[in-house]
């Protein structure tokens, strides 16, 4: 076991003291900033590939946060850090299928120099929480054998803005609710409300529907009705919207990095900006944020992105944009009927 690992295991081995847990979070904080070198070049890519495809896609790139890696280590306190799939990861948003199975297609066809060692495809088989996306895990390969980011990891997401408004509504939800149904957990009500939208999504999109959710479209509405009007649904969504009008006045150009804080508590963002050269300091502001922000519901991100009009198009979850979650809930929930006769048209 490497001092990385080890290092993670203090992390939660009793009687460790405050300077032994401290060094091992900085460790681990300088592990998940080495990942931002390879981050960027399959970011880079991922772009240019894209808006070749779809001129309006938004991308975006971003490390891992600390409470996230640190949730993984305790589900798995083994697990060796090498072994982590995400760390670094870069996504892109396109406009709808057509387009996500085109972007695919290219993938395919001119296949990176990075090891693809897993593909998973949530679209065709949608997680049974609604989660439905596409996962590329890449093995890193840099010009030098040598290379010092040889084999670190990093994941490239390709999603429609559809199942882009479906993880934003569950990670407002969990941030200001503190409900944590983005990991599994949180009220049962909760967990159905977003599989069965999951499933008004698959539905719009001509794809299958999330497992264990209605397939005949009434049954579907009916249930989602219910739950939507328990939930409050509505209501919650548009007060958290009110967040998105607080940001304003930060630069708006390439090249720079951005920390966001969310204080649900006081309906708060925080947004700093950091230019490239910069980058260190960003990373260790990030850290000391986290840190800050332990035991609480306040969360911190360092994204990556080309302008703050696509920072919140690609994180609308920190700004409470979650309109197109909201607009397609009406929109079912009004409807006669629905496409395709009231049913799935692929099952």
């Amino acid at each position: 076991m490497n001092q990385l690992d080890k290092s993670c295991l203090r992390l939660f081995a009793s009687g460790t003291t405050t300077d032994d847990w401290v060094t091992a979070l900085q460790l681990l904080s300088n592990w998940r900033a080495s990942h931002s070198y390879p981050l960027n070049a399959l970011n880079t890519t991922l772009r240019n590939r894209v808006l070749s495809v779809d001129p309006s896609a938004i991308t975006a790139q971003r490390l891992k946060r600390l409470e996230s890696v640190l949730r993984k280590l305790r589900r798995r306190p083994t697990m060796q850090m090498s072994q982590m799939q995400d760390v670094g990861g870069c996504r892109a948003v396109v406009g709808g299928m057509k387009n996500l199975a085109e972007v695919l297609r290219i993938y395919v066809d001119r296949p990176l120099k990075h090891t693809l060692y897993k593909l998973d495809n949530y679209i065709d088989q949608p997680k049974e929480d609604g989660y439905r996306s596409i996962h590329m895990r890449y093995r890193f390969a840099g010009r030098a054998t040598a290379s010092p980011w040889n084999n670190l990891r990093i994941e490239v997401q390709v999603r429609t803005k559809l199942q882009h408004s479906w993880a934003t509504a569950v990670e407002t939800i969990d941030a200001f609710t503190g409900e944590n149904i983005k990991f599994g957990a949180g009220a049962d009500k909760w967990r159905r409300f977003f599989a069965l939208m999951g499933s008004v999504h698959a539905l719009y999109e001509r794809q299958h529907p999330v497992p264990g959710t209605p397939v005949v479209t009434s049954e579907l509405r009916d249930e989602l009705s219910d739950l939507s009007t328990e939930l409050n649904v509505p209501y919650m969504l548009r007060s958290y919207a009110r967040i998105g009008r607080q940001v304003q006045g930060y630069k708006n150009g390439k090249d720079y990095w951005y920390l966001l804080e969310l204080m649900p508590s006081t309906s708060e963002v925080k947004m700093t900006s950091y230019p490239n050269r910069m980058s260190d300091l960003a990373k260790n502001d990030y850290a000391d944020a986290e840190l800050r922000f332990r035991d609480t519901l306040n969360q911190a991100v360092l994204v990556s992105v080309d302008s703050i009009k696509d920072l919140q198009k690609a994180y609308p979850n920190f700004f409470g944009d979650t309109r197109l979650f909201l607009s397609s809930l009406e929109r079912f929930l009004s409807e006669k009927i629905t496409p395709r006769n009231k049913m799935f048209p692929n099952i």
